[in-house]
């Protein structure tokens, strides 16, 4: 017989021509004579590995490692052999032998890669980064182990690290598919982490910063892959969740362009119904709708957001029965019941909104937007002291910008405390509209008036600049700090917000402070000769207001301010009043109206700078007729009379089923009839302006 090395050299002849079977056949023929022939056992093993017999080969080539401890190729193939079990453990233990016997670079380093993948795969993340950071090191210029050092270091929850590994692997091989998409996996993996805390369990305040966080990350993604759904998808949500409607619309109609699921269709389609209705898009809202629909059918959330659309257009008991339905469906989702309570609240249904509400709380208590909601309703019912209550709520709800960032500082002022410190510098601060600001401005003179009482040795207002002229005028004690100016911890030592005063003073029906007027105008004398010039003797001078702000960047907003402004040419009716002579009030986008008035109307609103002068101007007038917006709430100030159209579902400071308000006693509210209709409202207005009943 041929030497071993002979036989050998034959059988490995075989072996690489693809003769497996005579190259098994000498194998064998050698281990027969020779047992712990290293080589042999290793070859054989590969052979065995190339023809599916992993077992046998994890056996001989076990058998050649004990035949040559120091051969590191040995090791290499029964980590191969362990492999092929799907045995990482073993695979990575064999190939940390191999690796201690001191291999050439290029080797260690394909070695260490395999040897971090086996990690990883056992779930040892920590470990196959070690490992996977030794290969990178070995081979600093090999893309696919960075890739590799990446991903396990997204597996390990180094995120920062991982995100530098990818960004360096794209910056070598720019469009690098593994990088790209493992990329935008972490991102968007991220943004739905951030959106997950944004929208449950986040302490007050970081919510929206989780959001622009998230919406950040989706919109790296969809700059790198804007090929992906998921990326257009979740930076939808996360502009939802910073209620930017136009644009999270935007991204989710390009979502939808992208092939997906049907569910994540279906998700998509409910989230832009949702949005479309937000921004008053109702035919689209409802297309959106009607796929999710088709995509789920009766899915609770299709109709919850279908309700929420029909409550939008005015059509309440079809809304109630759509939300009615959804929450049968949905019994433990809080959304579909807060809805419903908030179509009752507008059917006049309180006492049903209020058991509605009670029950969307029991479900989930710390849910700021039912507690916003309720808060309304209570108002609107006249239950001052819980609507207060429940009116702290706003600030957490989203929908309210958020305080100026010095006015933080400064502890906030909880109400009247007999235990605290007298000589309390106390900062008040406006927070939403101008009409908020002048009906709730009377509190600031309120405390002043009752400073010593409350322990109070200074008080400030911090309001619109487009109102500060105006305050500094009307409010005797109280300081009005100047558009612009520096707020100071120095200077003050508490803050509160105005609208939560009455809160804070405990203010119900009974004594609302309606002591009128407390607005104080500029001199008003050049306006009396202007209007004793421009309207006859025996004439009246009537202010009007068609339209509010229509505030485009505040969807919500905007959708109000729909509802409540009325188109000039709607109020015709009351040209009948031939003794009567019109002013226009109107600021903003609707005065554009005033060109195609129809009837005689006097414009001097250029002139009309800011709120003081507009309130010398309304001071010389016999009446303000407007819609419920500021100019409501400045004539209702300086005592003058004034009447307001309120829409269908009125906004809660007027009441249910009022015509006059205990917060000012020369106001007369007209309610609109029909939602969307104010035909009968004008001619009823016409009626009494005819009829000459001025207060």
């Amino acid at each position: 017989m041929a030497s071993i090395t002979d036989a050998l050299n034959e059988a490995l002849r075989h072996h690489r021509e693809g003769a497996l079977g005579h190259a098994e056949v000498i194998y064998r023929r050698i281990l027969a004579v020779a047992p712990a022939e290293g080589d042999a056992l290793n070859l054989l093993a590969v052979l065995c590995l190339q023809t599916g017999r992993a077992e046998e080969a994890l056996d001989l080539a076990g058998q050649a490692t004990q035949a040559n401890a120091a051969a590191a190729a040995f090791h290499v193939t029964r980590a191969d052999a362990a492999a092929a079990l799907v045995r990482p453990a073993l695979e990575a233990d064999c190939l940390e032998q191999a690796l201690a016997l001191n291999p050439p670079a290029p080797q260690a380093a394909g070695w260490q890669r395999r040897r971090g993948r086996a990690l990883a795969a056992m779930g040892d993340a920590p470990a196959a980064v070690r490992a996977l950071k030794a290969a990178a090191a070995l081979a600093p210029d090999d893309i696919d182990i960075l890739d590799d050092l990446a991903v396990t270091l997204t597996r390990a929850g180094l995120t920062d690290e991982a995100e530098t590994a990818f960004a360096e692997v794209l910056r070598r091989q720019p469009g690098h598919a593994g990088a790209t998409r493992n990329l935008v996996s972490l991102w968007l993996n991220q943004a739905g982490d951030h959106l997950s805390l944004s929208e449950g369990g986040a302490p007050q305040g970081s919510s929206g910063h989780r959001a622009t966080i998230a919406a950040t990350l989706a919109r790296r993604a969809v700059e790198l892959d804007p090929g992906r759904r998921e990326g257009w998808a979740r930076l939808g949500l996360a502009l939802m969740a910073l209620n930017q409607p136009e644009p999270a619309a935007d991204a989710l109609r390009r979502a939808l362009a992208l092939p997906g699921m049907a569910d994540e269709t279906a998700e998509i389609l409910i989230n832009l119904g949702f949005l479309e209705t937000r921004l008053g898009h109702f035919d689209a809202a409802a297309a959106a709708l009607d796929q999710a629909e088709a995509q789920d059918p009766g899915r609770a959330e299709v109709l919850n957001h279908r309700g929420v659309l029909l409550h939008a257009q005015g059509r309440l008991p079809q809304a109630a029965d759509v939300l009615t339905r959804a929450a049968a469906t949905a019994p433990d989702d809080h959304r579909p019941l807060t809805n419903l309570a908030t179509v009752l609240k507008d059917l006049g249904d309180d006492d049903g909104a209020e058991a509605l509400y009670l029950k969307a709380l029991a479900l989930a208590p710390g849910e700021p937007a039912v507690h916003w909601q309720r808060s309304l309703a209570r108002l609107l019912a006249g239950d001052l002291a819980m609507g207060w209550q429940e009116y702290e709520w706003r600030h957490q709800t989203g929908q309210m910008p958020p305080p100026d960032p010095s006015l933080t500082v400064l502890p906030e002022w909880r109400g009247p405390d007999p235990t605290a410190m007298a000589g309390t510098r106390l900062l008040v601060h406006a927070e939403q509209g101008h009409g908020d600001t002048l009906q709730f401005a009377r509190y600031a003179a309120l405390l002043a008036g009752a400073a010593s009482r409350l322990g109070l040795a200074r008080v400030g207002l911090i309001v619109q600049p487009a109102l500060a002229r105006l305050m500094a005028l009307s409010l005797p004690g109280v300081t009005v700090v100047p558009p612009g100016a520096t707020v100071s911890a120095a200077d003050w030592d508490a803050r509160v917000p105005l609208m939560s005063l009455p809160h804070r003073l405990g203010t119900t029906l009974e004594t609302i402070p309606a002591q009128c007027p407390y607005l104080t105008p500029p001199p008003v004398e050049g306006w009396r000769a202007r209007l004793a010039q421009a309207v006859p003797a025996g004439m009246r001078a009537v202010g009007l207001v068609w339209g509010g702000d229509p505030r485009p960047d505040d969807p919500v907003s905007a959708l109000i301010d729909r509802r409540r402004s009325v188109p000039l040419a709607v109020l015709a009716p009351l040209a009948a009043a031939d003794d009567v002579r019109f002013i226009s009030l109107q600021k903003g986008t609707p005065a554009a109206q005033a060109a195609t008035a129809p009837f005689p109307l006097l414009d001097w609103t250029g002139e009309l700078r800011d709120f003081a002068d507009t309130a010398a101007l309304v001071a010389c007038l016999d009446l303000v007729i407007t819609v419920d917006t500021a100019v409501a709430h400045l004539a209702g100030a300086l005592g003058r009379p004034v009447w307001v159209l309120s829409r269908t579902d009125g906004c809660w400071r007027w009441l249910r089923d009022r015509a006059d308000s205990p917060w000012y006693p020369t106001l007369r509210l007209y309610r609109q009839e029909s939602w969307g209709d104010w035909s009968a409202t004008a001619r009823q207005l016409a009626i009494d302006l005819v009829a000459k009943p001025i207060p």
